[in-house]
């Protein structure tokens, strides 16, 4: 569904990424796993057109993107969560998930072979009851919990075939760090593929099927979760703080 092929991204004159490439298959919970400041952020960025990798490929469905418009590729499916959340404070709720109501035509997840089914408030509730029971609050009166959850909703209401979740369980105390992972499991078995970058070992370790693991801008290691589980050498050089 992904293919990322040796990208170079800049900001400014700071060379920030080194020829990342990766790839996310359909139906996929992929992690990219680093420390802080490892570039994977950078890397979310760059795949979602906000900044434009100057060098290398980024393929969605088959279909070249690099440089796209991030509008565009949100027309086209990807959906992206970044890990300041960027709800819109003085809206509500309910107001946060209507501004970002997307159909999924001329993609018909209804009749599409993959058993996909519309993204709406209704069933957006239904993956996150604790939203329903606020929807009326503003996003800025939310905890860290609450707008976590609104902003992974909000990008549902786009229809996305792909989810690029940037740091879903930063800051958030453990209860509800597993609460959230059990949300981005259903997430899995309604279809969704997702792309997860998290510094959090344990919880990409419980959630993905493969990892990546990027380390001063560049990818040092690739492999299933069990082999990646199973390597303390690796973790131990690459992600401990």
């Amino acid at each position: 569904m992904l293919e990322v092929e040796g990208i170079h991204t800049f900001y400014g004159l700071s060379h920030i990424l080194f020829g990342v490439s990766l790839r996310v298959e359909l139906g996929e919970i992929v992690c990219l796993l680093g420390r802080n400041g490892a570039g994977k952020t950078t890397t979310m960025k760059s795949i979602m057109g906000l900044t434009p990798p100057r060098q290398g490929n980024i393929r969605f469905k088959g279909e070249e993107t690099t440089g796209m418009e991030p509008y565009l590729l949100a027309r086209k499916g990807i959906g992206y969560v970044p890990d300041d959340r960027r709800i819109f404070a003085d809206l509500t709720v309910g107001e946060n998930l209507e501004i970002a109501a997307r159909s999924s035509e001329p993609f018909d997840y209804a009749q599409d072979k993959t058993g996909f089914a519309q993204w709406d408030e209704e069933r957006v509730y239904e993956l996150f009851p604790a939203l329903k029971e606020i929807e009326s609050r503003k996003g800025g009166c939310l905890s860290g919990g609450e707008q976590k959850m609104l902003a992974i909703a909000r990008a549902l209401m786009g229809n996305p075939e792909l989810l690029l979740l940037d740091e879903p369980t930063e800051g958030l105390a453990p209860m509800l760090v597993r609460a959230l992972e059990e949300q981005i499991k259903k997430l899995r078995e309604t279809g969704l593929t997702v792309l997860l970058a998290e510094q959090n070992v344990r919880s990409a370790l419980r959630l993905g099927d493969r990892g990546y693991i990027i380390d001063n801008g560049q990818i040092r290691y690739q492999g299933s979760i069990e082999e990646l589980r199973e390597n303390e050498e690796v973790r131990k050089k690459y992600l401990l703080v």
